[in-house]
């Protein structure tokens, strides 16, 4: 199936669907699937909602988006409208799209393309989602587009004195970004910037007095000077609205990000050597590392070919790594710091897991 065929005006709207989430806790989500209802199947596109919404919120653009040719996982965060699980924030609920396709795809295999990779798509607290997923899970979505998307939340706590957005940061991430730092740096979609590989184009009002501009004028201060990765550099393109505010109008910018995200339809791949950031956690198709909090920053240098690996987080005890496929008698590099240790190693899905005591120091692991 090609996504340039014309989408049928008939909507397939399959509403508040079910699926179970393979993270902690293990919670039973919702989202709604919508896609022209003839012609697919159609490459799936993960809509976030908003700050202080839900999906039913999202639905009217989520609908305006499906009619152009995708289909449509209009997610609803943990949490949020009465719904079950802890909201937390960027942490573990952006990892839920990834079980959210895999059900789609299993459901509707007639709506939800099992073979075009996934796009994303955020607007405002959506859009931070957005950011998030792309430096958190490098390699999942084909492209991205986010509108007037939170970066920093950091800077947004810091702002809103008001505090009509404060009290989600509060509950969700820590009391307060001065004395929790690191928390609030681990949410953010700019601490993962230099991770980005796919395409994402980014549309900001000059005049938002909700999520001031600095927020996607930093974002894009940050893709600057980044090295190339053995991929290449992936497109970037950031787009000041003149005389927009907060609401960015839906004609003709819809237009133009459902093109954005058409055009670039071609899966992205990690490079077998590099260094990332890891804010909680990054997942990609061929290796998963977690610290032992959701709120902590460190990076790790991998070398796939040469099976090496050397973590480093300041803050973190112990740390998950996961690696695709068996490994055989994995260690730690010499010299190994005073009570660091593989702990456990156990096969999963497919995976090698690695259950590891770092105590705060770096490690290196070789396998």
């Amino acid at each position: 199936m090609s996504s340039t065929r014309l989408p049928s005006k008939e909507l397939a709207e399959h509403l508040l669907v079910p699926y179970v989430s393979t993270e902690r806790p293990l919670p039973t989500l919702f989202m709604d699937v919508l896609a022209p209802a003839h012609g697919g199947p159609w490459p799936p596109l993960f809509f976030f909602h908003g700050w202080h919404q839900n999906l039913l919120n999202a639905r009217p653009r989520a609908k305006a988006l499906a009619q152009r040719g995708f289909c449509v996982l209009n997610l609803n965060l943990r949490g949020r409208g009465g719904t079950v699980g802890e909201p937390d924030a960027n942490g573990w609920e952006i990892r839920d799209a990834s079980d959210a396709l895999a059900a789609a795809r299993q459901i509707y295999p007639q709506l939800c393309s099992d073979s075009q990779h996934p796009r994303g798509f955020g607007a405002s607290g959506g859009g931070g989602n957005i950011l998030a997923l792309v430096g958190k899970c490098p390699d999942l979505l084909a492209s991205a587009v986010v509108w007037c998307g939170v970066s920093d939340y950091a800077r947004w706590f810091e702002w809103n004195e008001k505090g009509n957005y404060r009290d989600e940061m509060e509950r969700w991430i820590a009391p307060n970004p001065r004395e929790h730092a690191e928390a609030y740096r681990s949410r953010s979609g700019l601490t993962v910037a230099p991770n980005r590989i796919c395409p994402l184009k980014i549309f900001h009002g000059k005049d938002d007095d909700c999520v001031p501009v600095e927020h996607a004028r930093a974002y894009a201060e940050a893709q600057k000077g980044q090295p190339d990765r053995d991929t290449g550099a992936a497109p970037f393109e950031y787009v000041e609205l003149q005389g927009v505010g907060h609401e960015i109008p839906d004609a003709p910018h819809l237009k133009q990000a459902a093109a954005f995200l058409l055009a670039h339809d071609k899966p992205v791949y990690v490079p077998p050597r590099g260094r990332w950031v890891v804010a909680g956690f990054l997942k990609t198709h061929y290796f998963e590392i977690a610290w032992d909090h959701a709120g902590l920053v460190g990076s790790i240098d991998i070398d796939l070919r040469r099976r090496r690996l050397h973590l480093d987080c300041p803050s973190s005890i112990a740390a998950q790594v996961r690696l695709a496929g068996p490994v055989k008698d994995p260690e730690v590099l010499d010299p190994a710091p005073e009570g660091s240790r593989i702990v456990c190693v156990r096969q999963h899905r497919g995976w090698t897991v690695l259950d590891v005591l770092l105590r705060k120091k770096p490690l290196g692991l070789r396998w």
